[in-house]
């Protein structure tokens, strides 16, 4: 009697290794992950047209307290081929507005 239930148990602890190797015991997700920030840049980005003057900077136009990387990511991502610290005067540019 020992012997096959010594059988029977080592079958099923073959059984339960065989399931998990085959199928796995974590659930797949349907959909997957999306980071915060990715859905921080799916939302429609509000922004002005400037004409720069002489002696503005992004940041003096911007006038926000967010994180500077944050707002030269913004400006470069609405002003495809410029580069925040290249901006001429005279020139108009898109600049991001925050919500206070």
């Amino acid at each position: 009697m020992r012997r096959i239930l010594f059988l029977l148990i080592s079958l099923f602890v073959l059984f339960i290794i065989f399931f998990d190797l085959k199928n796995g015991t974590i659930p797949v997700e349907e959909n997957p992950a999306v980071p915060a920030s990715a859905l921080q840049t799916a939302e429609k980005k509000t922004y002005k047209n400037v004409t720069v003057k002489q002696g503005d900077t992004v940041l003096s136009i911007v006038h926000t307290s967010k994180p500077l990387d944050d707002v030269i990511k913004d400006f470069e991502e609405l002003n495809q081929g410029v580069k925040a610290n290249e901006i001429r005067a005279g020139s108009t540019y898109k600049f991001p507005v925050y919500k206070r």
